[in-house]
């Protein structure tokens, strides 16, 4: 199943969540409590390791942020944050130091990468 909003896609392939934000993309609080109801909706209860692309993220504000953290690690076992931008690179680190995830999260510049690290969660 797939499941695309006015700011990601969203799909299942490998035992792995896969969500890619699109390009340009500002996110306020408001639209981060969007994102994760539509996140939840294709997850069904079931929790999955998340390969989550943000490139395509222009910016995401503080409250955001922090919504993301706490209530946005629901049902995810693992995160994998993609990023090859200075921009996207910069949103990461401060997501990662300045959030403290509940769940093990790394940042890596390629697919490859986040999937060898997330698979290690898959079962």
């Amino acid at each position: 199943m797939n499941l695309e909003n006015n700011y990601a896609s969203f799909w299942l392939k490998g035992g792995i969540l896969f969500f890619v934000y699109k390009e340009h993309v500002d996110i306020l609080l408001s639209d981060a409590m969007a994102i994760l109801s539509d996140r939840l909706k294709l997850q069904k209860g079931k929790a999955y390791p998340v390969l989550c692309d943000i490139r395509g993220v222009r910016s995401i504000d503080m409250d955001a942020r922090r919504y993301l953290a706490a209530e946005g690690s629901v049902f995810i076992k693992a995160i994998a944050l993609v990023s090859d931008t200075p921009l996207s690179l910069i949103f990461s680190k401060i997501y990662v130091t300045g959030n403290t995830p509940p769940i093990p999260t790394e940042v890596h510049t390629t697919y490859d990468d986040a999937i060898r690290f997330l698979s290690g969660f898959t079962s």
